[in-house]
């Protein structure tokens, strides 16, 4: 039989370890994946930004997902890695090519992702400001480019 843990997983160290090397992993994949560590032959891929952006992107989410359930220094690590990724992938990209903005195909259906929430309203992040507000009318094709922007910087 399975033995129930009694200890809190928030401050049980084996956890804490564990979740660090994960994040060191992902971060260490994402710098391969950028070019900025070699093969163990010595050569260094040319950077795959999509695969790139695709994990930052997860790690991220990784964050965002574990907010306010991980302790200081996992917090931490957790942002240093991907300030660190982040800053690589804009010195392997030299900026955002137009290639890695999102395309304008369908979107994926999120109403049953909402009604299994409940249709609970979904708060915006803590460190997140509030959207300026205009009293002029803007664009569509403004409001769009603000919507899929994502800056690594």
């Amino acid at each position: 039989m399975a033995e129930i843990q009694k200890a809190n997983s928030v401050t049980n160290p084996e956890l804490a370890r564990k979740f660090v090397q994960f994040v060191m992993i992902q971060a260490q994949n994402i710098l391969y994946v950028l070019g900025k560590i070699p093969t163990p032959e010595g050569d260094r891929l040319p950077p795959n930004l999509q695969a790139a952006k695709m994990m930052i992107d997860h790690l991220d989410l990784i964050q965002i997902k574990t907010q306010g359930n991980l302790s200081a220094q996992e917090t931490k690590i957790i942002s240093e890695a991907l300030q660190q990724v982040q800053l690589a992938f804009v010195e392997a990209s030299g900026g955002t090519p137009a290639g890695m903005m999102p395309d304008r195909s369908p979107q994926v259906d999120m109403s049953a992702l909402d009604e299994e929430m409940g249709d609970e309203p979904v708060p915006a992040p803590a460190s997140a400001s509030p959207a300026p507000t205009s009293l002029a009318p803007s664009s569509p094709s403004d409001e769009e480019k603000k919507k899929y922007f994502k800056s690594y910087g």
